[in-house]
């Protein structure tokens, strides 16, 4: 009976060994056969190539100001080049020796016609004077008549006088204003960019208006192919950050080439003259699906990636396009939005098993 009993409890221990061991080898090769893995997914995107053009700031707001002989001779040019103008101000002085010479004539005139107004208010004032003191019964009717007399003189010199003096001042304003249109004003807010001597062919002063710059660029044809009047661009100067631009005009020259205009949207502090970039892009591949770089694997002239369903692998064939900034587009075999493994073994085979991790 004893011996029945160390028969049994031997069978028992065997068991247990045997169990233990299965159960050991299933969770090893459990642990082989889904491996942790990192995944992605395949998404949309834009795959794009830039193209860089230098363009030279140009003013939409420039003003050539010349010399104007009907003016009279220029007097003085109140500016430097460099100076930061204000709209209204003053930039050159003439002279006119005719308006000049009128002018002194009416003021000499006007002034004699105040000194007879003056004349003959005092003697307005002296008549009256003496007939409100004129006695009836001492002195004579004819005197008083006489009085009467020398007041309404007086009263009419007085009013033609007064009348010759405002005619004047009116001529001397209007000969003061044509004086004071003599005068040139800036245009506008800016900056004086050129200043040339007197008497040349040349514009005398050049005002560089402040704001609406644009930049003219010459490129080729196959640039000029992805650019269209209204797209938007962007514009790198030195040491700034991107500013954007609107293309005004693409417009081909004598030499085979384009003029490329740019409208620099943004505020910004041009200088007429100052180079920057203009940057085209062009769209290779609008709403591509893609997948990153590291989900490709290429086996036997074959590319293929792994999704992840149900916790499984499964291997798909795919073709692929453009590879731009770590991204692969799809152009055939992975609809959008599928997970894809990232880094994958080039053991693993379809159905296996895997943990995401």
């Amino acid at each position: 009976m004893n011996k029945l009993k160390w028969v049994a409890a031997a069978i028992m221990v065997v068991l247990l060994l045997v169990m233990n061991i299965v159960i050991f080898d299933k969770q090893e090769s459990a642990a082989v056969e889904a491996p942790r893995v990192k995944t992605g997914l395949s998404v949309q995107k834009d795959f794009i190539k830039k193209h860089e053009t230098t363009g030279v700031a140009q003013s939409k707001n420039t003003f050539k100001i010349y010399e104007n002989a009907s003016l009279g001779s220029i007097k003085d040019v109140m500016v430097s080049k460099g100076d930061t103008v204000t709209s209204g101000q003053t930039l050159i002085t003439y002279e006119n020796a005719e308006i000049e010479k009128e002018l002194r004539d009416l003021k000499r005139d006007k002034e004699a016609a105040d000194v007879r107004s003056s004349h003959y208010s005092g003697q307005i004032s002296e008549w009256k004077s003496e007939l409100s003191d004129f006695d009836e019964e001492k002195d004579s009717k004819d005197a008083k008549v006489l009085l009467q007399e020398k007041l309404a003189e007086a009263e009419l010199q007085s009013d033609l006088a007064e009348n010759e003096s405002s005619v004047l001042s009116d001529e001397i304003s209007e000969l003061e204003k044509q004086l004071d249109d003599l005068s040139i004003k800036s245009p506008a807010d800016g900056i004086v960019s050129e200043l040339n001597g007197v008497g040349d062919d040349e514009s005398l002063l050049t005002i560089v208006g402040q704001g609406n710059f644009e930049l003219v660029s010459n490129i080729d044809q196959k640039m000029a192919s992805l650019v269209k009047t209204g797209d938007q661009v962007q514009i790198k100067s030195t040491g700034k950050k991107l500013l954007k631009g609107t293309v005004q005009t693409v417009l081909p020259t004598e030499q085979k080439t384009f003029t490329l205009t740019v409208l620099v949207e943004d505020e910004a502090a041009w200088v007429e003259g100052q180079s920057a970039s203009i940057i085209v892009t062009e769209k290779l591949a609008e709403k591509a699906n893609s997948v990153p770089k590291q989900a490709v694997l290429k086996d036997d002239g074959k590319t293929y990636v792994f999704t992840i369903i149900k916790n499984k692998l499964y291997k798909l064939n795919v073709s692929t396009g453009l590879e731009q900034k770590g991204n692969v587009q799809i152009t055939k075999g992975l609809k959008k939005g599928q997970v894809v493994v990232l880094n994958p073994s080039p053991v693993f085979v379809s159905g296996q098993p895997v943990l995401k991790k």
